[in-house]
């Protein structure tokens, strides 16, 4: 799966006019009590057309301490009134465990005249920088992603089949970024349990989530080249315990380079753990 990614960039990049093509790539990597991981996400594009795979690793200081790695693409068409996009990506089987997924989504740019392309909220967010007067613009959309979770014992397979589906919405007003989301989930088959990642945190669960719910507030050009954040996210799970999320932090934009950190605090019910996220990157 990653030679395909690597091959259809490629692939993508020979075929597009190369005084055009865009490129924006990062690299964020977590840690936190018995947890480590990272994120790789690129974007090369050119005109409406943009390319995303990525590549996400993780591993639990617990238990069999092992390493497992999802490889994602995401294809997408943007307009400045729209983005369509497409996904899929698999975690190859490690200590028994494995998934594949596939999704899309849509967003809406409900004032396309003030921010060109770049989505305040969904898949395609990028930020929108500057301030205004009221509200000067207002991006919604929704999602779903089918995920298939599969458990090895012994000679037998157990599955569960996930559906989640989002809704998601930013508003830039005056000089805040606003954005929140909503993702709901339902289950077919429910023999195994499912890990990954739940919107809004910053690190992988293992968990059967039933909805998530996440608020955002970034705040442009307070502070000279930094624009601090501010999140919340709940989350209710079956079997589990309900967890919330305050997440801090704040990043840095110097067109080419971009870099941010930020810290959350994790409360699964019980007790609270904090995760801290550094990452870096550059476009062109």
């Amino acid at each position: 799966m990653k030679k395909l990614i690597v091959s259809l960039t490629l692939v993508a990049g020979l075929g597009l006019n190369a005084s055009a093509l865009y490129f924006d790539g990062g690299l964020t990597g977590t840690t936190g009590k018995d947890y480590s991981g990272y994120k790789l996400d690129l974007r090369v594009g050119e005109g409406d057309f943009a390319l995303q795979p990525s590549l996400t690793s993780y591993k639990y200081d617990t238990g069999a301490k092992k390493t497992y790695r999802t490889y994602g693409l995401r294809g997408a068409w943007e307009q400045e009134a729209y983005t369509v996009g497409a996904e899929a990506g698999v975690t190859p089987e490690v200590n028994g465990y494995k998934n594949v997924y596939a999704g899309g989504d849509v967003t809406l740019s409900l004032t396309p005249t003030s921010g060109g392309k770049s989505r305040l909220a969904g898949p395609g967010a990028r930020s929108v920088s500057g301030g205004g007067k009221g509200v000067t613009r207002v991006d919604v959309g929704a999602s779903l992603r089918q995920t298939q979770h599969t458990n090895t014992a012994g000679t037998t397979d157990l599955k569960t089949s996930q559906t989640a589906a989002s809704l998601f919405a930013g508003a830039k007003v005056l000089m805040l970024n606003l954005s929140a989301s909503y993702t709901g989930y339902a289950y077919g088959s429910e023999d195994a349990t499912p890990q990954g990642f739940v919107p809004g945190l910053d690190f992988a669960v293992i968990a059967k989530p039933r909805s998530s719910v996440t608020a955002r507030v970034d705040i442009p050009s307070t502070i000279p080249m930094v624009t601090p954040f501010a999140a919340y996210t709940t989350t209710k799970y079956k079997g589990a315990k309900d967890s919330s999320a305050v997440t801090l932090g704040g990043y840095v934009d110097l067109n080419m380079l971009v870099a941010n950190v930020a810290y959350q605090i994790f409360d699964n019910g019980t007790t609270n753990h904090s995760f801290v996220s550094i990452g870096a990157g550059v476009k062109f």
